[in-house]
């Protein structure tokens, strides 16, 4: 017999729900608009099906005057019969009447309510979460408690620490079953699985079996849109791995540093055509991504242009370097693919790209960012630039995995420090087998195919790895 598991998604009006539900669903559903009471009837989404199964999301009409309501309804014995059967005009009482189809909606479909919340705002919610959480009492279904509008996303702590701010204040209403982050712009995937489990913990015999079911069945798409990430950012690093440009090869007394100006010639243009090939990978890569986690939108072209004027004069490595020393003194991750293609992670646009300090000598940032010539008499990119690279595929798939549909199309934003610490704290602890697949890359003797197995594996564990550090209590991929 068929089975339907049904969310109702219920707050404040202008919290923003229907920018959840895009978020939640991955397509664009309702209109989102920055005004009060721009939902106006009770639309029905369905989440995802499995068989005769079915997880159907609710997005209602927000509350109103929930203050006056609640003190209507306290005032009559039976305040749920009173209320509804009130008729109110929604264009002469538009907000008791969006409160009526909301509340007649958790009445006759919710299995469990997901009450979202304006985090940006105090404690109290204004001056509406407790009234409207009495309301929802009435009705005596499980409540769930979503933080939205909580900004960009920050350490597991402190999103730990206002889950439990905001659960204490709450704990005066028994439905209110517990209180998580779902930030509607940033959510990362792995919360969601946090959000199943919660749901799955207050549902009871048939609809927690049903559920069960439905719940695998989200974890396993997410983990496989997971998995085709890691696979593409491995392609990209193994092609990065393996793109040489045949150089001429160095005379003995050019090694010791005379008429080295064609070597240098050879080098300078080498390192123009590496770090064009990067660019373009890294845009190919982050594009992939974006269709993978159903969003709209590409990332920029135009800026490529720059990096060919750029990389047209080739620079001194020395000039340039003094010049990205001054350039990174807060030590920044300075933007993602479009400082790539301007000639970050070369000294040719110079512009370098990764998580490094202004407290870096010349010398080291020569070593880090220099090329290295192979067995086979080309010049690839050194293990130090690799590791880079590493990051550089680490941070863009945090970028990508938390931009929530619901904000509209794709763009990039400033990294979160503590991505960025994380990341380096990570590849720092790696250091060894990231080194390792790079040197495996470049010898004759292990095949292709081989490196790609090792490189993909690589990106997945270190993908999951990134997810536990940054979101301990939720769902990882292999967990």
């Amino acid at each position: 017999m068929p089975t339907t598991v049904t969310l109702s998604l219920i707050s404040h009006t202008n919290a923003g729900k229907t920018t959840l539900a895009r978020t939640l669903l991955r397509r664009d559903v309702g209109e989102v608009r920055d005004a009060a009471h721009v939902t106006i009837f009770n639309e029905a989404h369905a989440l995802i099906n499995v068989g005769d199964v079915a997880l159907v999301l609710w997005d209602t009409p927000g509350f109103g005057d929930s203050a006056r309501l609640l003190k209507r309804l306290q005032r009559v014995d039976r305040p749920m019969f009173w209320f509804f059967n009130q008729v109110w005009d929604r264009l002469t009482d538009k907000p008791l009447w969006c409160s009526q189809q909301a509340l007649r909606n958790v009445r006759e479909e919710a299995d469990v309510v997901l009450y979202l919340v304006n985090a940006s705002e105090s404690l109290v919610g204004g001056t509406f979460v407790e009234p409207e959480m009495e309301i929802l009492d009435w009705l005596g279904k499980p409540v769930v408690v979503l933080l939205n509008q909580t900004g960009a996303p920050r350490p597991a702590e402190e999103e730990a620490a206002e889950e439990f701010l905001w659960r204490d204040h709450l704990t005066k209403f028994p439905i209110v079953s517990s209180v998580i982050n779902m930030d509607a712009f940033s959510r990362c995937w792995v919360q969601e699985g946090e959000l199943m489990h919660t749901i799955s913990a207050v549902l009871t015999g048939a609809k927690r079996e049903a559920f069960e079911k439905l719940s695998d069945a989200w974890t396993e798409r997410n983990e496989a849109v997971f998995a085709r990430s890691m696979q593409a950012l491995a392609n990209q690093l193994m092609a990065n791995a393996l793109d040489g440009v045949a150089v001429k090869t160095e005379s003995f007394l050019q090694k010791l540093g005379f008429n080295r100006g064609s070597i240098e010639s050879d080098w300078s243009e080498a390192r123009q055509k590496l770090s064009e090939s990067l660019a373009m990978r890294a845009e190919q890569a982050m594009n992939e991504l974006i269709v993978l986690h159903s969003l709209e939108g590409h990332d920029e072209t135009a800026a490529l242009l720059g990096a060919r004027r750029d990389f047209a004069e080739p620079k001194q490595v020395e000039a340039a370097v003094w010049s990205a020393v001054s350039g990174i003194a807060t030590g920044a991750l300075a933007g993602l693919i479009v400082d790539l293609k301007a000639g970050g992670l070369t000294f040719g646009g110079g512009a370098l790209l990764g998580g490094l300090s202004g407290g870096f000598s010349a010398y080291a940032l020569i070593k880090t960012y220099h090329l290295v010539r192979a067995d086979d008499n080309k010049l690839h990119w050194s293990g130090e630039h690799f590791r880079e690279q590493v990051k550089l595929a680490l941070l863009s798939y945090l970028a990508v995995s938390h931009f929530g549909r619901g904000r509209g199309t794709w763009k990039r934003d400033p990294r979160p420090a503590h991505w960025q610490e994380s990341v380096n704290m990570l590849i720092d602890e790696w250091r060894d087998k990231v080194e390792f697949v790079w040197k495996r890359s470049l010898r004759s003797d292990v095949s292709v195919s081989r490196v790609n197995e090792e490189m993909l594996i690589m990106m997945t564990d270190l993908g999951n790895e990134i997810l536990r550090r940054l979101y301990p209590p939720a769902a990882t991929p292999d967990t």
